[in-house]
């Protein structure tokens, strides 16, 4: 058969002789969901016991359906969830081993069982700390005298012990000592400047996800928030020190080894500009309007990590419930996600209430509080919408909303879908830190945010296109992802529809539909030269919208 022969050393780059093929391609794999020429499965029906994961979720969720006359997406089918599960839980699609493990399963409870092996995997923990050393510090690498990489290795210990989110909040508000020791000190020292104003506010946002910084130079217009209540926060920093550990290196000069990072008693107060004029003074108040007993005698930030974990609170399990809910699904209940407040009344109220309570009755589990999600009709819905017009512009998480992936997933998903990154293989570590940079330079936006994503602007598309993971990801050296695939392709009684079907499974976890598979393999079985088409097939489906989103 032509596949098994022909030539192999043409180094790939653009699309070339496939051109108008792999470019029809890239069109028909353009929708983010694409429907199979058969029916797929869906999750079972909620039962609504006690034992299933979702049983308090789904009826409020189907109640507020009903009664605002939504009619929510079909169930999305495994591939589609499969997908799903793994880029929001570990942070990259699945191996083509993985895929084809789960969706040979016939267990009724395959989706909770997939889960929960997720949130045993080693990447789970990994995936979260990349996430919350973004929202802790931003995607900038250029803070002084802070410790990045000490502060993500602590964050994937307590992702990987299963801590308490309430334990874990303390400890990041509160924590001292070495940076490079505890890397949850590196936090605090990140936002110290100009008098601890961007840790006052980046705490409130992302702890108690309220954006305090709002009243900052004035009153909320819309609530009671106060502008003494910012600065109330604001004078809980006061009597940070902060002392830079020097050593010399190997050629005698001295160079900061660490920081390290204590409180004192002080009586210092928060000073700030009324808008009449006038100075106002705060000293540490809470946003409920507790104050803390002899603030001059306390340690003022372990004060404040009383407050933000009180037992009695709800604000650190609404900030948490929400951004959850919103990584799963693409949108909170309340967004902005850290703009809860009376301002800004969530979506599914009661749902949002429940899920609250039952988080902080829980101990703060944040994997039990995945299983919820995960296991919810919302998050087991389609991303395609019902074939109607009148679909509301508020569809109440009837629909799984389409999101970009991060440059973290996109770049770890094209390391699984090509095996780049295969010991041995087309790189070393000091090539994939530098794709890696290179990859939140051109994908990071302008505020170098924690939230960024893949956007489509030119820099972006020419770098999936055309980059040096690209290049290699086609390679048909001998080791690489094709190359191999080939040589499997060998040993199966019909090599083009395995080799198609095994580049489908690679790029979007998942087999072709019938009119794919026919078209592909009709056309590479008519042609010796098999590698250029299979590396603009590849090409094409890597560069697809189905690639890029997480629907």
């Amino acid at each position: 058969m032509p596949l098994l022969g022909g030539r192999f050393g043409r180094r790939p780059g653009a699309v070339r002789g496939v051109a108008a093929l792999a470019a029809g391609l890239a069109t028909v794999v353009a929708s983010a969901a694409l429907a199979d020429d058969g029916p797929r499965a869906g999750p079972p029906e909620s039962s609504g016991s006690a034992a299933d994961p979702a049983g308090f979720i789904d009826p409020l969720l189907k109640a507020a359906w009903e009664e605002d006359g939504v009619k929510p997406a079909v169930p999305a089918g495994d591939e589609e969830y499969l997908r799903r599960a793994y880029l929001d839980v570990i942070g990259r699609i699945p191996t083509v081993a993985e895929a084809r493990e789960f969706l040979t399963t016939k267990a009724p409870d395959k989706r909770a069982r997939l889960i929960d092996q997720l949130l045993e995997h080693v990447d789970y923990p990994k995936n979260f700390a990349t996430l919350w050393t973004n929202l802790l510090l931003g995607r900038s690498r250029q803070e002084r005298n802070v410790d990045r990489d000490a502060l993500t290795a602590w964050l994937r210990k307590q992702f990987a012990a299963d801590r308490p989110w309430n334990e874990t909040v303390y400890d990041l508000v509160t924590a001292s000592g070495s940076n490079k020791e505890n890397g949850a000190v590196n936090y605090t020292i990140a936002h110290l400047e100009n008098e601890a104003i961007p840790l006052t506010s980046r705490s409130t946002r992302l702890f108690l996800g309220r954006q305090l910084q709002c009243v900052q130079c004035h009153d909320h217009p819309q609530n009671d928030w106060k502008q003494a209540d910012f600065w109330g926060i604001n004078a809980f920093y006061r009597g940070i020190k902060v002392e830079e550990v020097r050593k010399a290196d190997a050629s005698g000069l001295e160079r900061v080894d660490h920081v390290e990072l204590s409180d004192v008693p002080t009586g210092a107060f928060a000073r700030f500009d009324r808008r009449n004029g006038m100075m106002g003074v705060a000293f540490p108040k809470f946003i409920d309007g507790r104050k803390v007993a002899n603030p001059d005698k306390a340690l003022r930030r372990v004060e404040l990590g009383k407050l933000v974990v009180d037992p009695d609170g709800d604000m650190l399990a609404q900030a948490m419930v929400n951004r959850t809910w919103a990584h799963f699904m693409g949108k909170g209940f309340v967004n902005p996600v850290d703009d809860i407040g009376p301002h800004n009344p969530p979506a599914l109220e009661p749902l949002f209430a429940k899920l609250t309570e039952e988080f902080h009755a829980g101990g703060y589990d944040v994997k039990q509080l995945i299983r919820w999600i995960a296991a919810s009709a919302a998050y087991q819905a389609s991303s395609l919408r019902p074939a109607k017009k009148e679909f509301p512009e508020d569809e109440l998480f009837s629909v799984m909303a389409l999101r970009s992936m991060s440059p973290e997933q996109l770049f770890d998903s094209l390391l699984t879908a090509t095996a780049a990154h295969r010991p041995g293989g087309a790189r070393d570590d000091a090539k994939r830190d530098r794709w890696m940079r290179q990859f939140l330079f051109t994908f990071g936006n302008d505020e170098d945010d924690e939230t960024t994503s893949f956007q489509g602007t030119i820099p972006q598309s020419l770098m999936m296109m055309n980059g040096e993971l690209m290049r290699d990801a086609l390679s048909d050296k001998p080791g690489s992802f094709l190359t191999d695939a080939l040589r499997q392709a060998r040993r199966s009684r019909r090599p083009a529809a395995f080799m198609v079907d095994q580049l489908y499974m690679a790029a979007l976890s998942r087999r072709p539909s019938n009119s794919e598979a026919q078209a592909l393999v009709r056309y590479l079985e008519s042609h010796a030269d098999a590698m250029p088409f299979l590396q603009d097939l590849f090409w094409a489906l890597l560069n697809s919208n189905e690639f890029v989103l997480i629907h």
